[in-house]
């Protein structure tokens, strides 16, 4: 079996969560989805194994996600992932070693309501042994969780890692479906006063691409690096996608600092470079790259591409981008 779905992805899903009869094995990025986190509980109630691999994200602790201690008290086992281990970008899950199901799909109403996304079931020997192989390679770098943090209104507020448009289509996709009062998250501004007494701004973080090398291995390519003088224009970096053989380019843009090993990376943005490598088809497709970040955490992303004359252009906000000293 091998079957494409397009539309209506979190139907075609419930099926097979809800004929599992020994372990479901589940690694999500952005989990959100009342249903299908409901068939994972039905599951545990019939005496399924369930884990779940899942991204660290304020999304998935807010409170109109849903709670994963519930998962925890029924017997199922919770892992976060970290950006100690790479950006777990993952949307897979394998059923009683007989089934895997993956693609673009987050278990999110965003994915499900707004979305162009894609899933593939198979029940492909090699394939669903693959995705196990790497079920097993996440759990043993991950500890297994006691307890699952949960996220009011005011911390959200606080956070720098959201995106808040994002944010606030989920939660009225929940409340839609959940019959419940909707909520809006406003990001906070800090309002820099200057005084006469001069301070000399600096990148706070390093800003950069998470790529990934010859060698498949996660790497960080920094274009701004932590202590440079602000405004800062990097210099351009040219990196290689495969436009001919691939069919998505996600691009996470991420800050951090490369200095502190107990200090997560934190998500900017993801982009889809497909637009940018529209109508090529190179295995080694040249995209360019560079950063401009200005004294008040203003930070433009520039990616063109000479092959298919395309551009993309992404900015932020953040005044945690700067330091003054």
């Amino acid at each position: 079996m091998e079957l494409a779905c397009f539309s209506e992805i979190r139907n075609k899903i419930i099926p097979f969560l809800n004929n599992a009869t020994d372990k479901i094995q589940v690694a999500m990025a952005w989990f959100t989805s009342s249903e299908l986190f409901g068939a994972l509980l039905d599951a545990l109630n019939r005496n399924v194994d369930v884990e779940l691999v899942l991204l660290d994200n304020a999304i998935n602790y807010m409170d109109y996600a849903p709670d994963f201690n519930e998962l925890i008290k029924l017997g199922g086992k919770l892992r976060i992932a970290g950006a100690d281990i790479g950006f777990m970008h993952h949307k897979f899950c394998v059923i009683d070693d007989k089934i895997a199901i993956t693609g673009s799909y987050n278990w999110t109403y965003y994915a499900e309501t707004r979305n162009v996304e894609n899933i593939i079931i198979s029940d492909n020997p090699e394939i669903v042994n693959g995705y196990t192989s790497e079920f097993q390679r996440l759990k043993q770098a991950l500890s297994l969780k006691s307890s699952c943090i949960r996220l009011s209104w005011e911390d959200l507020e606080q956070r720098d890692d959201i995106d808040y448009q994002e944010l606030n289509y989920e939660i009225e996709r929940i409340c839609e479906v959940q019959n419940k009062p909707v909520k809006r998250i406003f990001e906070t501004k800090t309002e820099v006063i200057r005084t006469e007494i001069k301070k000399t701004p600096y990148a706070k973080y390093a800003i950069g691409v998470q790529a990934i090398d010859a060698n498949d291995q996660v790497i960080f390519d920094p274009f701004i690096k932590a202590g440079e003088t602000l405004p800062y224009q990097s210099s351009e970096i040219e990196l290689y996608f495969d436009s001919k053989h691939g069919k998505e380019f996600p691009c996470l843009l991420i800050y951090g600092n490369p200095q502190d090993k107990a200090e997560k990376w934190k998500l900017i943005k993801e982009a889809n470079l497909m637009q940018v490598a529209r109508g090529t088809s190179e295995e080694y497709l040249p995209v360019k790259f560079s950063m401009h970040l200005d004294d008040n955490g203003s930070l433009r992303v520039d990616i063109t591409c000479a092959k298919s004359g395309q551009r993309l252009t992404i900015s932020d906000l953040k005044s945690a981008y700067v330091k003054y000293e």
